[in-house]
């Protein structure tokens, strides 16, 4: 489904200095400090932070990458299980797909430099 926002491309435009948007995430970013940061987060048990702000900028900018919306999404919502249920296995959880996420950015940077013959 796309949004009214997607559709209309319906934002305002910066009343300062009438700079135009794209998205409402580019909207919010201009509107933000440069030394300020809006990444609303969600508080899990044991300390951890859901950044809820990022999940959703991730989202936005990978719409049109079905596999990385199925992954991200199944991981978040066994995250989101994980710390209901069995709060003393968060810390594993997410030590698990932290090492799982890094290792594939890992595997793409070092296709990537064996491409590139760097």
């Amino acid at each position: 489904m796309i949004s009214n926002w997607e559709k209309s491309k319906d934002i305002p435009p910066c009343p300062e200095c009438g700079a135009k948007f794209n998205n409402i995430f580019d909207a919010i970013q201009h509107f933000i400090e440069d030394d300020e940061d809006f990444d609303p987060a969600l508080l899990l048990p044991g300390g951890y932070r859901l950044m809820i702000g990022s999940l959703l900028q991730a989202l936005y900018d990978h719409r049109n990458e079905p596999d990385f919306i199925a992954e991200i999404t199944q991981s978040t919502y066994a995250t989101l299980f994980t710390a209901e249920t069995q709060p003393e296995l968060i810390n594993e959880t997410v030590e698990d797909i932290i090492v799982a996420t890094e290792m594939e950015d890992f595997d793409v940077q070092l296709k990537n430099l064996f491409k590139n013959g760097e």
